[in-house]
């Protein structure tokens, strides 16, 4: 199974309670990459540095969390759990460039040690501007 995905957004909803990842996130970038998705028949994830991969209906509440360099490991490692546990044998992860949103690398690596751990091909897709 191939999916796409790419990493959440600082901007999100503040509703109380839980809200599906596709609305909290306050994200042209997400809520295109899912539409898109799902016209072409494919599955659509996010990469949360605090929740790990989460589907696009999956419940979230507000929190504010940057992913860290120190947390990458970490998170890679629940990452390619969830990745070998849904059959996953290749990721479209869709970015902003590093050098032009530094804050976005960490998610990167994340991203590519989790693949290389489960055995999965990774093509990174670099999104031209600064998508939010």
């Amino acid at each position: 199974m191939k999916i796409v995905c790419t990493y959440c957004s600082g901007e999100k909803r503040k509703d109380g309670g839980m809200l599906p990842a596709v609305r909290r996130y306050r994200s042209e970038r997400i809520s295109g990459l899912a539409q898109a998705s799902s016209q072409q028949g494919l599955s659509f994830m996010i990469l949360s540095g605090e929740f790990g991969l989460v589907g696009p209906e999956h419940p979230l509440p507000w929190y504010d969390h940057l992913l860290q360099p120190d947390e990458v490991d970490t998170l890679a490692g629940r990452v390619a759990a969830a990745l070998r546990l849904a059959g996953v044998r290749e990721v479209e992860f869709h970015t902003a460039a590093p050098e032009k949103v530094p804050r976005i690398r960490p998610y990167q690596a994340v991203m590519a040690a989790a693949c290389a751990r489960a055995d999965v091909g990774l093509r990174v897709v670099i999104i031209e501007g600064n998508p939010a």
